[in-house]
């Protein structure tokens, strides 16, 4: 009821009475208060659980592909060094920036000024003057441009060093992603040979409530059946934890999503560029895209350019003036305006910018060490990447020529051997138990396999289309 009125809307009717405006305002209000209210003071907290939200998102079924896309939107570290990176842009600009005039200026008054002496002359004294703060000198002595230089090159080690993040980040984060997936085919695995069991316990039961064995074999199968009952509950932390390290690689920053990676671990191959690598090679084309490297070079010219840099600062800075001063006011003054130029030299008589200049060749020193450094570094990188892919290489082709065929071979004679009464229930137990290691002990070394070609791709700088 709003102004003594009462008001009713009839649905359906041929013909309804019109609605009371004041009602209808009075409806529309108190829906739009409460929205109001909630937009308000619950906006920035839904926006922010809006971006946490986002942030913490992950597709259903990981692949490589996706997380690489997701560590390069939001990864922690390649964020950081991008701050860097517009540090060092920041520092380049403050280093080419021309110094700003400074403008001075002043009013006075003499005292003891006698009017009657001048008539119409003034006691008011002023002076005005601009100063270049030793900008032209600053340029034409090379100063601001040993500077710039100096920070130019700062800034493209920030971007190399960027470029470097990334390489041994993304390196990571595939190293991170074949051990999730290595860890979802070693539960596969435990879950198959959990299965297996189960079914022998079961055939087994049977024949001992039967007498067709002893309680000793019957409690060997239990125990090799709550064994595998052990193995899955390893295995399925071991995947938890694989996909928890892999999260916080992408940048989730909430609670972990559900999400899957692939089902199995890529399928042996040789990549194109490996096929006949060596150290030689390998090194040749290190050299050419490491991005470490590249900002050890830079790294090496930005000290020179700051030794340079140090020892200019030995010529003395010379400042320009000029400066218009007078006083009275009027047609007759007692000091008509008058214009100076002035000049400002600060000799280095006492300070000769010593400790400036050693600063900057002991860094000298230092970079060429580093540089010497990640020469021999990147030799080692590449000796270790290529020892571990020969290594496991040699091991994953006897394991598939070899290994497993014999393994599964073995198993599958016992086992009907032991169906027949030809073979005892610890010779199928231990064929079975050698099935199992062997194929555990395949799927290790073809993740290490794929985690050297990694390692080469993360030595070398090389895409190897993982």
């Amino acid at each position: 009821m709003i102004d003594g009125k009462s008001t009713r809307i009839f649905r359906g009717a041929p013909c309804c009475k019109a609605v009371d405006l004041n009602t209808q305002f009075e409806t529309v209000l108190r829906r739009a208060i409460p929205a109001l209210l909630v937009v308000t003071f619950l906006g920035p907290s839904i926006s922010l659980a809006g971006d946490v939200a986002e942030s913490s998102s992950l597709p259903v079924h990981l692949g490589m592909a996706d997380a690489l896309r997701l560590f390069r939107e939001r990864g922690f570290d390649l964020i950081v060094a991008d701050a860097a990176v517009d540090t060092a842009r920041g520092d380049a600009q403050i280093a080419g920036a021309i110094p700003n005039p400074a403008i001075s200026g002043g009013v006075g008054r003499s005292f003891g000024f006698n009017s009657a002496q001048c008539p119409g002359c003034s006691a008011l004294a002023w002076d005005v003057g601009v100063s270049d703060q030793s900008a032209l000198f600053d340029t034409l002595s090379g100063k601001r441009g040993l500077r710039s230089r100096t920070a130019d090159l700062a800034l493209a080690v920030a971007r190399q060093n960027r470029a470097d993040a990334q390489r041994t980040l993304e390196a990571m984060l595939r190293q991170q992603y074949l051990e999730a997936v290595y860890a979802r085919d070693a539960l596969d695995l435990a879950h198959e040979s959990q299965g297996r069991l189960v079914q022998v316990l079961e055939l087994n039961q049977a024949r001992f409530q039967h007498g067709a064995i002893s309680q000793v074999d019957a409690l060997k199968v239990e125990t090799e059946k709550l064994e595998a009952d052990q193995e899955v509950e390893r295995a399925e932390f071991a995947l938890a934890e694989a996909k928890y390290d892999l999260a916080f690689l992408l940048g989730v920053r909430g609670r972990v999503p559900d999400f899957e990676v692939d089902a199995d671990l890529p399928r042996y191959r040789v990549p194109d560029d490996l096929g006949h690598a060596t150290v030689d090679s390998l090194l040749e084309s290190a050299r050419k895209q490491r991005p470490d490297l590249a900002a050890a070079h830079l790294q090496h010219d930005r000290a020179g350019s700051a030794v340079q840099s140090a020892k200019r600062l030995r010529v003395p800075d010379l400042s320009l003036a000029l400066d218009l001063s007078g006083q009275g006011a009027g047609s007759d003054v007692s000091s008509p305006p008058t214009v100076s130029l002035g000049l400002t030299l600060t000799p280095p008589l006492f300070y000769r910018f010593q400790g400036e200049v050693q600063k900057a060749q002991a860094d000298l020193r230092v970079q060429d060490t580093l540089l010497a450094k990640t020469e021999a570094q990147i030799v080692n990188d590449v000796s270790v990447a290529l020892t571990q892919f020969q290594s496991t290489r040699r091991r994953v082709e006897r394991a598939e020529h070899e290994l497993l065929d014999r393994a599964r071979r073995t198993r599958d004679l016992v086992q009907i051997q032991y169906e027949k009464g030809a073979a005892s229930l610890l010779e199928y137990l231990d064929a079975q138990r050698m099935l199992i290691e062997t194929t555990q002990g395949y799927l290790r070394d073809l993740a290490d396999y794929w985690l050297a070609v990694v390692l080469i791709g993360e030595a070398t700088g090389l895409e190897l289309g993982l």
